[in-house]
């Protein structure tokens, strides 16, 4: 690894692109973390909308999921490459080597960042991982319809849309979930 693929305090950069680069999930984001979450512009596209849970409850999360490393997730946070900021977080998880799918969630908690193309390369990274490293054959996500610039960045990352279900519960809304996913070959959104 050369010196400038690994980021202030010698976090290592796994896998980077032109505008986002991903490194391993960190405890001491915690903060970050539970600020996006309880962020009422960033928590609507969540599946807990609303739930602010306290600090302590985030810090338990974390180390009771990110901070085990038990194979059937991996945990990135996602920087911009110039500058190396903390913009948001994302993971592969239920990952099952057997059957070679995996799902994928995102979140871009730094709102000067959304509608820049972030969300884009990063489910393209996620999923070249998924592709190239994991051995994956397939990797699927679930996003509300209401979330029109999530639909959007997953379809140029080269998503598609593989059917939806009526009648979601989120919050006080009855919604429709949109159910992607993508297949080796088929990511787009990065530039080699």
């Amino acid at each position: 690894m050369k010196p400038e693929d690994t980021v202030m305090s010698g976090v290592p950069i796994i896998i980077k692109g032109t505008k986002v680069a991903l490194t391993p999930r960190q405890r001491e984001n915690v903060p970050t973390y539970w600020k996006w979450i309880c962020d009422p512009e960033v928590n609507p596209g969540l599946t807990d909308i609303g739930a602010c849970v306290s600090i302590e409850n985030e810090y338990e999360w974390y180390d009771n999921n990110a901070g085990k490393a038990d194979g059937g997730s991996v945990y990135f946070d996602i920087h911009e490459v110039n500058g190396m900021r903390l913009v948001g977080d994302c993971l592969l998880f239920d990952i099952d080597h057997a059957a070679g799918t995996a799902e994928l969630g995102i979140i871009i908690g730094e709102k000067d960042c959304w509608n820049r193309g972030y969300a884009t390369e990063t489910v393209a990274l996620l999923a070249r991982y998924a592709f190239d490293v994991l051995g994956l054959s397939s990797v699927i996500l679930n996003v509300y319809d209401f979330n029109e610039r999530a639909v959007a960045a997953y379809r140029k990352a080269g998503f598609r849309e593989v059917g939806r279900r009526r009648g979601v519960r989120h919050g006080a809304r009855i919604v429709q979930e949109v159910i992607m996913d993508i297949v080796p070959g088929e990511v787009a959104g990065l530039t080699d």
